[in-house]
């Protein structure tokens, strides 16, 4: 079952979420694919000659522009549909579990939710636990502690989708809550490889792919201003500071964007107030409750203790 904030009071299940839009046009997808980034081409994680993939669920390449369908592919004709769940919603019906479509769109117009220009890049592709496997690219926050004790040491790689996800979910309390696998962008489905080894060289490939990524650093989404439609947004940020997140009803449809309300520089000491005092708790979907996050300070303490109380008991047994 997924971690719903409460199952007993979500009734039916539903796709609508907030999220980020990672769908980019290619010569190679189909040809209704709206480009929201051009950050990623994704195309490089994909395998669409089928030389380390023998076979897919129906759906086939989800990201890099899509399906394009016969007589250039054989899977359902589809867009690119790429995206990174940060808090799922299901229904618009309150009734259902869910809440209300414009209870969201208000709460983030009115600066409620402070959303960051996000600047993102990719840190794995990876195999999830399913068999067989979805085959994800993953956007985790390195370190997944940030330094509470140095104000000036940077802040972790991808902290912009957890500040996000920690307000959304403190602010929202509906039964059908949830984040699927925080935080990834589903690639392919039932991937089924040729051979073991074939799989190994197709996640060599990513992982090279992925290290170029990181060395080049984070970069934002929407760095083209870039409106749901694909069209210029009709009031940009100054400074092309737009990289925000999108309302989707499900993953083949998106009705808001919301351009960042919260903007750089981020290490200014107020506003690195703020980022860290939502980066201090982590949303834990096995207890559906807030755990506190360790400073490395406190963590080499905690391993301390823990190491002295080991070698108590080992001193007792000998005794």
């Amino acid at each position: 079952m997924p971690p719903i904030l409460d199952p007993s009071r979500s009734l039916v299940d539903g796709l609508a979420f907030i999220g980020l839009s990672l769908s980019r046009k290619s010569e190679h997808g189909h040809p209704d694919t709206v480009t929201h980034q051009t950050a990623f081409d994704l195309n490089e994680i994909q395998d669409r000659e089928y030389k380390y993939i023998q076979s897919t669920n129906d759906d086939g390449w989800l990201v890099g522009g899509g399906e394009p369908g016969p007589p250039i592919s054989y899977k359902l004709s589809a867009k690119d549909t790429a995206h990174v769940e940060i808090m799922r919603i299901g229904t618009y019906r309150p009734e259902w579990g869910g809440i209300k479509a414009e209870d969201v769109i208000s709460a983030i117009d009115s600066g409620r939710i402070l959303i960051p220009h996000i600047e993102v890049v990719p840190t794995a592709v990876v195999a999830n636990a399913d068999t067989p496997p979805e085959l994800e690219i993953r956007f985790d926050m390195d370190p997944p502690v940030p330094d509470f004790d140095d104000t000036n040491a940077p802040l972790p790689v991808n902290w912009q989708l957890r500040f996000i996800h920690n307000q959304l979910f403190k602010f929202f309390q509906f039964p059908s809550r949830f984040c699927p696998g925080a935080f990834h962008s589903t690639i392919l489905r039932k991937a089924e490889f040729r051979s073991r080894q074939h799989r190994e060289a197709y996640f060599q490939m990513c992982y090279e792919v992925v290290a170029k990524w990181r060395k080049q650093g984070p970069k934002p989404l929407n760095n083209g201003g870039w409106d749901v439609n694909g069209q210029p947004l009709e009031y940009p940020n100054n400074g092309g500071f737009n990289s925000g997140v999108y309302l989707f009803t499900d993953r083949q449809n998106i009705t808001h964007f919301f351009k960042p309300n919260f903007l750089p520089p981020y290490d200014a000491p107020d506003k690195r107030k703020i980022i860290l005092s939502y980066l201090q708790e982590e949303w834990d979907e096995k207890t559906l409750s807030w755990k506190y996050a360790e400073s490395n300070v406190e963590k080499a303490l905690s391993l301390l203790r823990k190491l002295k109380q080991e070698k108590s008991g080992e001193d007792q047994n000998d005794d």
